[in-house]
């Protein structure tokens, strides 16, 4: 008697979404070294930023009797989140020089899963990445001043811009399809997504445009709300917009390649 290994495509939807995200993550246990960086890096511009950039919290417009250790540390998990993303373009653009995305486009599965998947592989190392920060910025003298909701609120708001960004840099990978090309274009947006935000200093020290620029960018927001639960001052209204802002994100990069199947149709006659 013989038996046979049903197609994925075969699957329920849950099962298929399992399948993959199980096969991300152990793509990514296969290259223990990339892992070892990817979850270390973050600690290691902690320790760095927090005695380089320590003296700002001398000056103007830092927030009355916060260390900048607590200042720093829930950007951190915030840019770390975003510098992440990048793996997932890179990780899409393999795919299509490996063929493995035609082998997709090829299996009755929705073309949105492998990107589910992606998304789902992000935030798995996302929560153990902000486990070994947190125990880093402990190390060097951070202290929580929020409470046990605030905990839950600032991990959702992680969560849901990695999701942002794993779709965003999907989507890079998706359109350029070679990895080397990806990791710069990665960088091109990885830097504006970091530094026009109050990530490493407050936003009122910015010029005027840069502002401007940093009242759209889910970083600076997920930021504020991450800084607010680790202050212990966290609003409402700051996780209304860090959620509104990486949704908003991930709804119209979700878009564009519906938009883009819509198109071609249009041209074509």
């Amino acid at each position: 008697m013989t038996t046979t290994t049903p197609l994925i495509g075969r699957s329920p939807i849950g099962n298929q979404l399992a399948a993959l995200t199980v096969r991300n993550l152990r793509t990514s246990a296969r290259v223990p070294q990339l892992l070892m960086f990817s979850l270390t890096m973050p600690m290691a511009m902690l320790v760095l930023f927090s005695q380089v950039f320590r003296s700002v919290a001398a000056g103007p417009g830092f927030p009355a009797g916060v260390s900048y250790i607590d200042f720093l540390t829930p950007a951190m998990l915030a840019v770390s989140t975003v510098m992440a993303g990048t793996n997932a373009g890179v990780s899409a653009a393999i795919d299509h020089t490996n063929g493995l995305h035609d082998r997709f486009a090829a299996l009755p599965m929705r073309a949105a899963l492998p990107g589910a998947a992606r998304t789902l592989n992000e935030a798995v190392f996302t929560l153990a990445r902000a486990a070994l920060l947190g125990i880093a910025a402990v190390i060097l003298g951070f202290d929580f001043h929020g409470t046990a909701v605030d905990a839950v609120a600032a991990v959702i708001v992680l969560v849901v811009l990695a999701g942002a960004m794993s779709a965003l840099f999907g989507l890079i990978g998706d359109r350029l399809c070679r990895p080397d090309v990806v990791q710069f274009a990665g960088m091109m947006v990885m830097m504006p997504l970091m530094f026009v935000s109050s990530a490493f200093a407050p936003i009122e020290t910015m010029p005027g445009w840069m502002q401007a620029m940093a009242t759209v960018n889910p970083v600076a927001h997920a930021t504020d709300a991450l800084r607010g639960h680790v202050l212990g001052t966290a609003t409402v209204g700051d996780d209304v917009a860090a959620l509104v802002a990486a949704i908003g994100l991930w709804a119209l990069v979700t878009a564009v390649p519906v938009l883009a199947r819509l198109i071609r149709p249009a041209r074509g006659r």
